[in-house]
């Protein structure tokens, strides 16, 4: 069984999250010049599959690319700039920013994903008690100095020194991309510690612990600590799956980590990351009585509520499958196809590279992208939408007996399946049976 420690809290830095999708696009370059916002057109928009101009169709979100990576690491602390190679800034709202840094063994699609979940942290969650408004807890996150470090290899096993640790370490082969081998296939061996390792990032510096100052520390953190101790009690978390686990507990109460640790088995067993896992009943090594979200709403609903106080039920990042991906990947669950334990919860996906492949949604309203090779686009279930970055008038569109066909000179020829609307930089296009 792997335990995962704490690890040592350092420095860290800020700045401010825009809603690109909702600016007015006509004082785009007078906000940018008159704010500490470090994001330029290019950033939005210059990268392979986005867009090459502004939209003027209001519906049009921009996602996150991969020009937010920066290589000029002088802005940063001594042991950042020496020990690492590339950085994303995460933009708060009071002006700050979370740097999220990497070396180069960590892939460019690894630390845009990471992004995207601490993105997903710190997005609203309308009707929720402590997420509805979570800028708070992201502005506390950059006045207390978070940062998250990407280094390669393993916990324990990594060519980055211990003192270069710098804030919350995330490690390369603890964190797959959507739609890699490792994610497909399962591999424990390299589990995605994303979600967990994120969390404690934003519990430790943006909602408070026992020893943490935090903009939640004396409200959310008061009833995290509440299920803890239920939990404990109930015999739901801290199972003594062998002998270490009993110290391990122990070393975590008296450094005040029992909810961070708690709270993330509850994450990653309700987003489906241990449903696939066979070798033992529960999630997180055997450590969490439940390992699927099923499991989790009826053995802990005290944990189940508690989650859903700051957080929604979807995943609403869009995930960017592995551009070496070949097939379909599945957004519903599928028995045969273990890795949709957890993509059944995304809500939005895009396809990266020139491979042929397909998405298939789920019973959501979901987004779809394709890539430049020949899609197929299946919205499942939902009022779905697919994207492109390209104006509507560069597409042929025909309708194919029950599905759709889009062809574009960029973006090859897509079918697409149970789509109602297709969203393009100049208007979007509703689909009629």
């Amino acid at each position: 069984m792997k335990l995962l420690p704490r690890h040592p809290k350092h420095e860290l830095r800020a700045a401010i999250f825009v809603n690109y999708a909702q600016i007015d696009w006509k004082s785009v370059m007078k906000l940018i010049s008159n704010t500490a916002i470090a994001v330029t057109t290019a950033t939005m928009f210059g990268s392979a599959g986005q867009a090459d101009q502004i939209p003027t169709n209001t519906n049009y979100f921009a996602y996150p690319e991969l020009n937010l990576i920066q290589r000029d690491l002088g802005g940063l602390g001594r042991v950042l700039r020496r020990n690492y190679d590339k950085y994303i800034d995460y933009k708060t709202p009071n002006g700050g920013s979370v740097p999220l840094v990497a070396t180069d063994d960590v892939s460019d699609e690894q630390l845009m994903r990471a992004y995207n979940i601490l993105d997903f942290y710190l997005t609203d969650v309308p009707g929720t008690r402590f997420g509805a408004d979570k800028s708070t807890v992201a502005n506390a996150m950059a006045a207390n100095g978070a940062v998250l470090v990407m280094p390669g290899g393993a916990d324990g096993n990594s060519p980055i020194w211990s003192w270069a640790l710098a804030g919350q370490p995330l490690y390369q082969l603890e964190f797959p991309v959507e739609g890699s081998p490792a994610y497909i296939n399962n591999d424990f061996e390299q589990r995605d510690a994303g979600f967990e390792e994120i969390f404690h990032m934003v519990h430790d510096y943006g909602i408070g612990t026992r020893f943490t100052e935090g903009a939640l520390k004396d409200s959310y953190q008061v009833e995290l600590a509440d299920a803890t101790t239920s939990a404990i009690a109930g015999a739901r978390w801290a199972i003594a799956a062998d002998a270490g686990v009993d110290d391990w507990i122990e070393e975590l109460r008296n450094e005040g980590s029992l909810q961070q640790e708690y709270i993330v088995s509850v994450i990653d067993s309700f987003y489906g990351l241990w449903g696939a896992w066979t070798e033992a009943s529960g999630g997180m090594w055997g450590i969490y009585i439940a390992k699927t979200r099923e499991e989790v709403e009826r053995l802990d609903p005290l944990g189940t509520s508690v989650l859903r106080k700051f957080l929604p039920d979807q995943i609403t990042y869009m995930a960017r499958i592995d551009p070496a991906f070949q097939g379909t990947f599945k957004m519903t669950f599928d028995a045969g196809e273990p890795y949709t334990y957890k993509s059944q919860y995304l809500l939005n996906a895009r396809l990266l590279g020139d491979l042929s492949s397909n998405l298939l949604g789920n019973e959501h309203d979901n987004v779809l992208i394709g890539n430049t090779g020949d899609n197929v686009l299946d919205g499942g279930g939902g009022f779905d939408v697919v994207q492109f970055p390209i104006l509507s008038s560069e597409v042929a569109l025909s309708p194919q007996g029950g599905s759709w066909t889009v062809e574009s000179q960029r973006f090859g020829r897509d079918t697409l399946i149970e789509i109602e609307t297709l969203r393009f930089l100049d208007k979007d296009i509703e689909l009629i049976d």
